[in-house]
């Protein structure tokens, strides 16, 4: 049960305010009350594709080929367990889909002599929010006076994307005084690339989007209106979560 209607966040990560988005019950037992659960294979998948991304980037550019990237999705995808996923059909579609994406999007970056950053988390406190923040940049490219940020994720919303792209610019600019050229996240399951191109204004409103996420992880009040059904039939936090209760008090106030 939630026990505060506020709570303080000292810390935000790129995990945690993915968490929030997917479910913002499900970022209050994992990041507030710190309650162990099993990994999803939606994390276990995402865990793989960041070694297989890394490993393919550590190798000389000569043999950074497609037989190369089947070769290390063959060594990493041993490590899923069939229980993670709701049946044999969704392991083995996701395997397949996985691996096309992988092959398909790594083979067009070989040309990368040496990525800037490779899996690199950095940690910044910002002032304007009064609380650090962290995100881990997947790969850097530079490029003249500026730099390309790639992220490869199993799957991502539009909310997800926006998140994932104020986060780079203000880490970016704040960090490193330099706003990123271009930023690209390619989402696997589908196999998109959604490219984002910031501008002169795009600090100022990643720090106003930053700040409204702040106040929204910290009342827990607003939860009941942001939380999405559709992650709860695989949450490992079915037993304790108090949603329904909560909409259905929401529910007698309103009627």
């Amino acid at each position: 049960m939630i026990k505060n209607s506020q709570v303080s966040v000292r810390t935000m990560t790129d995990q945690n305010l993915t968490d929030f988005i997917r479910c913002p019950y499900k970022f209050y037992y994992a990041h507030i009350e710190k309650k162990k659960h099993p990994l999803g294979w939606r994390q276990a998948i995402q865990h793989i594709i960041n070694k297989v991304v890394s490993s393919y980037f550590q190798l000389p550019q000569s043999h950074r080929t497609p037989a190369n990237v089947l070769m290390l999705i063959d060594q990493y995808w041993g490590r899923l367990e069939l229980r993670m996923f709701d049946s044999q059909l969704q392991y083995y579609m996701a395997a397949a889909t996985v691996t096309d994406s992988l092959m398909r999007n790594l083979s067009s970056e070989s040309e990368i002599a040496q990525p800037l950053f490779l899996y690199e988390r950095f940690r910044m406190n910002l002032k304007e929010l009064n609380a650090d923040l962290s995100l881990t940049f997947d790969v850097a490219e530079w490029q003249q006076d500026s730099f390309i940020v790639k992220k490869f994720l199993v799957d991502a919303d539009e909310q997800m994307l926006e998140l994932y792209c104020h986060l780079t610019v203000v880490f970016s600019e704040k960090v490193f005084g330099i706003r990123p050229a271009r930023i690209e996240v390619v989402t696997l399951m589908d196999g998109d690339r959604h490219v984002f191109n910031p501008n002169k204004d795009s600090l100022e409103a990643g720090l106003i989007y930053l700040q409204m996420m702040k106040a929204l992880l910290e009342d827990t009040r607003q939860f009941s209106d942001l939380y999405n059904m559709n992650e709860c039939p695989a949450c490992p936090f079915q037993g304790v979560c108090d949603r329904d209760e909560k909409n259905e008090r929401k529910q007698k106030y309103l009627s």
